[in-house]
């Protein structure tokens, strides 16, 4: 649902047990990566805890906002704009953090650069939790972004260089499974918070406790060995590797930091400028990826997880709004898991298009559903079938739009232009984040979209995703790196039935001679296939 992704190489030739199975997982392994997790569980609750405090007394109260309107009235437009604002900035802040996340991961380390954005983000958090003014809050909430932002990049670095390659995938799944139990944490806790005139604070500030908590735990965590090996300490790269994998495996894991430190000096032959050639398809190839993490914010999940008590307190009192809310995101959680069941099971392809649709059904439903045609706010029935059709949503994006909007980019781009084709659709994420944020409190109101046009305006992305799949996008999964730039050569629109395994690589001499673009016609589609990635915020 949010930004952030680190991509990985694909498998390569890994030491065996001495049984011929896979070597055993450190306990160190382990533990490295669920505290490197909290980071996705701080930028959860973030995303789940400021949406419902703008429906409580005492947050309204402090803000000098008026009550909840009833019966129909419309919130003023200053605080209209404070919301849009107070949501917007934490994005803002996060695109702010994550464009120097690489010069700081390098320069003092994954290690050290997580404890250094985690210290940001408890000063954020004491910020907001001090907050009497609005503006105040607006300082905690960018300064909460640049945290958050920073954290997201370098905890996915630092998971990817800690473990295994043979757990990578699974540390995609407590990564997700860390964010949407944020949320819900949240949720939850503004549930209990709401009658309590002080509560708001700890929406904004609970995470704080699991950022300081990062900060203690972290320093009893080992630097990558990715990165000590970079910075020319080969012996305490190696004394770490014996820490965190078995003494058979130490040898080849140095063979192959070395292969990739000479793969990354290759990449930073490249320029910026060589995202947008034709040569290699490149410029079709970063179209789309920025296509893709564009469309992932404007399905509209976002304005699902920031504002869901503010839409439901339309037709609900403000409890059962809360409550509505908490059911979402307890439904965004579960979710969770038919993802880790999917992602991998089925092609990226038939994912994103069968999400597509089953999203603009949603958002069509609760579109009818919401207008002059239903009596929604004085029929509960109607208004709790709103909220089952939310849920649905939220399903529907949580195993297309929410995973493989971050693997597809990360495995079209060739493997020394992935950072920079990477550092490129995240940020294009996190901007589409900043204004979704921004202007759906605006599109809400009785003036301009209001709640059924805005379900209209999200279902009209929902389709056009759903077109843009089948003509541009190719099926990337179970391909090998190495074969990328055959499959984006000779991708052909394929029915979705067609599985992975089966999609035809062109031949060397039947490819077009030419590389196709996105600019093209839209008679005319192209292609591509890939490795694993590592996935970090997204909700």
């Amino acid at each position: 649902m949010v930004a952030g992704g680190v991509m990985t190489s694909a498998p390569r030739k890994q030491a065996l047990a001495p049984d011929g199975t896979h070597p055993p997982i450190k306990a160190l392994v382990c533990a490295a990566a669920a505290v490197s997790a909290i980071g996705g569980l701080i930028f959860g609750y973030d995303i789940g805890g400021s949406g419902g405090t703008f429906t409580m007394k005492g947050f309204r109260e402090q803000m000098d906002w008026p009550p909840v309107p009833t019966d129909g009235a419309e919130e003023p437009g200053f605080v209209t704009d404070e919301i849009g604002w107070i949501t917007s900035l934490f994005a803002l802040g996060a695109v702010a953090g994550s464009i120097p996340s690489g010069w700081f991961t390098d320069k003092i380390g994954r290690k050290y650069s997580i404890i250094l954005y985690s210290v940001v983000f408890t000063i954020a958090a004491v910020i907001m939790g001090c907050a009497n003014s609005v503006h105040m809050l607006y300082a905690g909430r960018f300064i909460g972004g640049i945290g958050v932002g920073g954290l997201s990049m370098a905890s996915t670095c630092y998971q990817s260089e800690i473990a295994p390659e043979s757990i990578r995938g699974l540390l995609v799944a407590l990564q997700q499974l860390s964010i949407t139990f944020g949320i819900f944490l949240a949720a939850l806790a503004n549930v209990g918070l709401k009658t309590w005139s002080e509560g708001w604070r700890f929406s904004y500030c609970g995470n704080g406790f699991l950022s300081f908590a990062l900060i203690i735990l972290m320093m009893f965590c080992p630097e990558s060995p990715r990165w000590l090996y970079k910075v020319g300490k080969v012996e305490q790269a190696r004394a770490v590797l014996h820490k965190v994998r078995q003494d058979y495996e130490v040898d080849m894991e140095m063979d192959l930091i070395a292969e990739q430190e000479k793969e990354a000096q290759l990449a930073a032959q490249h320029h910026w400028s060589d995202l947008f050639k034709a040569a290699n398809n490149m410029r079709y190839r970063t179209l789309v990826g920025i296509a893709i993490t564009s469309f992932q914010q404007l399905t509209g999940i976002n304005a699902i997880m920031y504002f869901a008590p503010v839409i439901f307190s339309d037709f609900l009192s403000t409890d059962m709004a809360l409550i509505a809310n908490l059911i979402l995101m307890f439904v965004n959680f579960i979710s969770t898991f038919i993802t880790i069941a999917c992602v991998d099971k089925y092609g990226r392809r038939s994912l994103l298009a069968y999400g597509a649709a089953g999203m603009t059904v949603t958002l069509l439903v609760v579109c009818l559903l919401s207008s002059d045609l239903a009596d929604y706010k004085n029929d509960a029935a109607v208004s709790w079938t709103i909220v089952g059709f939310c849920a649905l949503y939220v399903v529907n994006f949580a195993f297309s739009w929410g995973p493989v909007g971050w693997i597809v980019p990360a495995e079209i781009f060739p493997l020394d232009l992935r950072g920079k084709g990477m550092s490129l659709t995240t940020s294009a994420n996190w901007l589409w984040n900043f204004i979704i944020g921004k202007v759906t409190p605006e599109l809400l109101r009785q003036d301009r979209l209001d709640l059924w046009g805005t379900f209209l305006f999200f279902a009209a992305w929902c389709i056009i995703m759903f077109v843009f799949t089948m003509l541009y996008v190719p099926e990337t999964r179970l391909v090998a790196l190495e074969e990328i730039d055959n499959v984006v050569s000779g991708f052909r629109r394929l029915p979705l039935s067609t599985r992975a395994t089966k999609a035809r690589l062109a031949p060397e001499d039947q490819l077009p001679s030419r590389p196709r673009d996105i600019t093209d016609k839209l008679g005319d589609t192209s292609p591509y296939n890939a490795g694993s990635v590592e996935m970090a915020p997204g909700v």
